[in-house]
């Protein structure tokens, strides 16, 4: 009897501490929200695209040749900015001012045998209405005064070939930019047609890339192409496609202006993103949404309750940041780019406007 009465006590505490137990599990808090960053499914069009190596070149870029022969008196030296119409080079124009002088003077000689010529031509026709003048001594008179008028147009022709030449010995830059070479000196007798220097324009660039043949009908006129340099990237503009191919390299030649607010320079490495296929619609989403596992990748698509779905996904094509994925995904959706790796299916998330750092996320 008194051994029931100490099993009675023991059985009502064992199912006390049996029911706090499972009351203390039943009312565990859920674990907090997880803080991400999100960005939407898009409906875009995906182009891959290849890196092709080219080259920055200057759209101007002159080599400084003499107009007429002659003494050098003025050469600008390397690194000198020039604008429109500035002087890049002198000739000496001594010889040239004297052939003028004495042109003119033939002119003068010309017109006043000319004068001459016009009066007596008059006097004589004069006479020869009055019977005083043969035919033939008429007919001289107004061939010379024919020969003289012609004397005259050619003197002045030759003035004007002079004064052409005297122009010439001034070279002016035909477009703002810098010289870059001189390979003439103040002093030298140069002859026509001599290389002075070299002026290249460093405003105007471009780019020019030799692309594989194979990618020849990807890419045309007027299509926008990313550029990218040391550090930077640049949206460049196709001008021209030049249709003929380097047999030996299986290459086809772009040419891509660039902006002017550029800072890349003359001789510069860059790479083009030329495209491989032709651009097709496609469910998109940034590159960091992406979680690769062993079993397959997958996104965390946030749902109208705030919490994360865990949906698989298959990947294809990219263009820059964004990638092509297949899978229960639609334009619209919103996924996870930050605070990924920690998510569990079914995890309540509060959505952060602004990137959240690093260790925020987990990775």
């Amino acid at each position: 009897m008194t051994r029931q009465t100490e099993t009675g006590p023991a059985i009502v505490y064992a199912a006390a501490l049996l029911f706090a137990t499972s009351t203390a599990t039943a009312q565990a808090p859920e674990m907090p929200p997880s803080a991400v960053q999100v960005a939407s499914v898009i409906l875009t069009e995906i182009t891959p695209t290849v890196p092709v190596t080219g080259t920055v070149y200057s759209r101007n870029e002159l080599q400084i040749t003499t107009g007429v022969d002659g003494q050098l008196l003025q050469v600008a030296e390397p690194g000198t900015v020039l604008a429109v119409g500035d002087v890049i080079a002198a000739i000496d124009t001594t010889q040239l001012d004297l052939q003028l002088a004495e042109q003119k003077a033939q002119a003068e000689r010309a017109a006043a045998q000319l004068r001459f010529l016009n009066a007596q031509l008059g006097r004589q026709e004069n006479l020869a209405r009055g019977n005083s003048l043969s035919a033939n001594q008429l007919e001289q008179t107004q061939s010379d005064r024919d020969v003289a008028n012609s004397d005259l147009r050619i003197a002045q022709v030759r003035i004007d070939q002079i004064e052409d030449q005297i122009s010439r010995a001034v070279i002016r830059a035909p477009f703002t930019g810098i010289v870059v070479e001189r390979l003439r000196r103040e002093g030298e007798d140069v002859s026509r047609g001599t290389v002075l220097a070299r002026m290249t324009d460093t405003q105007n660039l471009e780019v020019r890339v030799f692309a594989p043949l194979r990618f020849a009908g990807r890419v045309k006129a007027g299509d926008s192409l990313k550029l990218f340099g040391f550090e930077s990237e640049l949206q460049g503009t196709v001008r021209t496609v030049v249709p003929s191919a380097d047999m030996r390299s299986q290459s086809f030649e772009l040419r891509i202006d660039m902006p002017e607010t550029s800072d890349w320079v003359i001789g510069q490495l860059i790479s083009a993103a030329v495209p491989m296929t032709n651009s097709k619609q496609s469910l998109a989403m940034p590159r960091d949404a992406l979680i690769l596992r062993r079993e397959g990748a997958y996104v965390f698509r946030i749902n109208s309750g705030g919490r994360a779905e865990r949906v698989p996904v298959e990947t294809g094509d990219s263009s820059g940041d964004l990638i092509a994925v297949e899978g229960d995904l639609q334009a619209g959706d919103k996924v996870v780019i930050r605070g990924a790796e920690t998510l569990t299916d079914g995890r309540q998330v509060t959505v952060l406007d602004p990137p959240i750092a690093e260790s925020a996320t987990g990775g």
